[in-house]
């Protein structure tokens, strides 16, 4: 039978800017999600159901037959004690079942399964969503990423090799994105302008992280991430969320000891973060001293290959 994979991700730097035109900069993580078309199988989740809806009318629309059937999904390995990591598991879980779903369909051309992969993911958030994590597991490596505009989206890739020292950590439990989509959404309606001016730093943070990133100027990479660190602890405050917690001031002080910076990954609340240092003793400086300090530092490498047929 065969099987399909797509990896996890990280997001190192955009997030909420992303949602408002900014770019954010999303790296594919060597966790995966694996998943095989079963005939006969009902989707075992409204998550994957969705996959199967969005395939099976673009079957319809295209005159093709998809088989009656569903995709078998194990994403395990983005979780760790039976919770998840925040490393994209749906988006993995979703890229890996379109995979299938397209091989099924008698498709040889996974690249074009974006668009599709995007909308599934996003109705089973509610409609909310980026769509930066679902571009990663399908691509791979490390890419910059804006959103659907006027132009559509575009996407650039960047060198696999981030130029600084990474440190993946654990911040905290496992925190729901939407319920943080939703706050910073209702600050928007309540306060559009002060909304915009919170968003506006954690963007320009981008800007100058991508910069940095494609000089391989490791200083100005990590400058960015204690801007973009800021830029999100002022926007969780006006919305009243904890995009960052107290965990993740503690990491963002203790990488700054260290010579770095540290910042989390994603929508915030927990989940996992990133440290950006200079060398790789400042590195081992903040992985010693993150033990003591409850932030679990996880063994999480970047740049990993895309939705692949494993065999």
């Amino acid at each position: 039978m065969t099987t399909f994979s797509a990896p996890g991700k990280l997001f190192l730097i955009g997030e909420y800017a992303v949602l408002h035109g900014g770019t954010a900069v999303v790296a594919a993580v060597a966790r995966r999600a694996a998943a095989r078309f079963v005939p006969g199988a009902q989707p075992e989740t409204p998550l994957i159901a969705e996959a199967v809806k969005a395939v099976r009318e673009y079957a319809q629309a295209n005159g093709l037959s998809l088989p009656d059937g569903a995709p078998l999904v194990d994403s395990s390995a983005l979780s760790q004690e039976g919770q998840k990591l925040g490393l994209g598991s749906s988006a993995a879980a979703l890229v890996a079942a379109m995979g299938a779903l397209w091989d099924a369909l008698g498709r040889s051309d996974p690249d074009s399964l974006l668009p599709l992969a995007v909308t599934a993911h996003q109705q089973a958030q509610g409609g909310r969503g980026s769509g930066g994590d679902v571009a990663a597991a399908l691509l791979g490596g490390v890419i910059a990423y804006a959103g659907p505009g006027r132009e559509g989206r575009a996407i650039r890739p960047l060198p696999a090799v981030v130029p600084a020292e990474l440190v993946v950590f654990r911040a905290g439990d496992p925190a729901a994105t939407v319920q943080f989509l939703h706050a910073v959404e209702r600050l928007a309606a309540r306060d559009p302008a002060e909304h915009a001016a919170l968003v506006r730093p954690i963007a320009e943070a981008a800007t100058r992280f991508i910069a940095a990133y494609e000089a391989a100027n490791g200083a100005a990479l990590i400058d960015a991430v204690r801007a973009a660190h800021a830029a999100l602890d002022a926007l969780g405050s006006a919305a009243d969320v904890p995009i960052v917690t107290p965990a993740l001031q503690t990491a963002a002080a203790l990488a700054r000891g260290c010579g770095g910076a540290a910042k989390g990954s994603g929508a915030g609340g927990g989940d996992v973060g990133i440290g950006l240092f200079p060398s790789v003793e400042a590195a081992d400086a903040f992985r010693a001293r993150a033990a003591k300090l409850d932030l679990e530092i996880l063994s999480i490498t970047t740049g990993a290959r895309g939705l692949s047929r494993d065999g």
